[in-house]
């Protein structure tokens, strides 16, 4: 009797650290989960999740050479006082020299033409013309095309009459003010000036027209006319020791510097660069040759005016 309830308790102890752990002889019962952390919010159903865009690249600032250039505020439209830069003492007549006398008479103009060069507020519309009908013989032909070539080379030259931009001119003696110039080539009827290569004979008959003697040499300019002497061109200007292609220069900068305005210069002191406006190929007054309007650093050079 003894033994069975000893053995009843047992069984009664047993079963109630059983209860105690979930239950005896009932149902089982499984463990409860983990309590989770706070659960991450969903996206509603058919909502999809959103994407990650990469990190927008900084834009970079725009450079210098995106801006937009500044537009010339106006066209120049004057004519040029009709002028001829030839020595008081007239010039010994020119012996055969190889160079062609002669053309037609007549001017073709250079196909096409260019952008604006420069930011100048005035714009120079310039036309460029060849005479026709010149024999050349043994003298290498220049066409339109060429001569244009050089006549875009010199205006847009950094040290140009377009350099005027950065360094505006003011001078009440010449009645400019702030004044600076752009350029664009063109080909049609809407010109400032035209820019003409002839021969000697054809240069001396519409310069001679204007009240002008030219004596077989030298260039002029009349209304919207610059006429470039087909002689000078070739073999340059006696005494004056510089390179061909600097007298070519120097005489396109000199006569539109008149177009433009201006009037002769003199030397402003001796070893000194000559102004542009110098009539160089006649006296350099004791500067040294000098075919750009404006120096390397951008200054404009110049000197006491003369009467041109």
């Amino acid at each position: 009797m003894s033994m069975k309830v000893s053995g009843s308790r047992v069984l009664l102890a047993g079963c109630a650290l059983l209860v105690a752990l979930g239950g005896c002889g009932g149902p089982t019962a499984h463990a409860a989960p983990a309590t989770p952390g706070p659960a991450t919010p969903s996206a509603p159903a058919g909502t999809p999740s959103p994407s990650i865009s990469p990190t927008p690249s900084p834009t970079p600032s725009p450079s210098a050479s995106a801006k937009p250039k500044p537009q010339p505020s106006v066209t120049l439209r004057k004519p040029v006082p009709a002028g001829a830069d030839v020595p008081k003492a007239p010039a010994p007549p020119p012996v055969a020299d190889g160079v062609p006398l002669q053309g037609l008479g007549t001017f073709s103009t250079a196909a096409g033409g260019t952008d604006v060069v420069g930011a100048g507020t005035t714009l120079v519309k310039y036309r460029v013309e060849l005479e026709d009908g010149i024999v050349w013989g043994a003298e290498p032909a220049w066409t339109a095309a060429s001569f244009t070539s050089t006549v875009d080379r010199v205006l847009s030259a950094p040290n140009g009459w377009t350099r005027s931009a950065a360094a505006p001119i003011t001078d009440a003696a010449q009645k400019l003010t702030n004044a600076s110039w752009s350029f664009q080539r063109v080909s049609g009827s809407d010109f400032s000036v035209r820019i003409r290569l002839a021969s000697p004979n054809t240069v001396d008959r519409l310069c001679g027209s204007a009240g002008m003697d030219t004596q077989g040499v030298y260039s002029c300019r009349y209304g919207q006319t610059i006429m470039i002497n087909l002689r000078r061109w070739l073999r340059g200007a006696p005494g004056f020791a510089v390179p061909i292609v600097e007298y070519r220069t120097n005489v396109i900068n000199h006569e539109v510097g008149h177009f433009l305005g201006f009037d002769h210069m003199l030397c402003p002191g001796a070893g000194r660069p000559a102004p542009v406006m110098v009539t160089q190929t006649i006296d350099l007054g004791g500067c040294v040759p000098n075919s750009s309007p404006f120096a390397a650093d951008g200054t404009f050079i110049t000197g006491p005016w003369a009467a041109s």
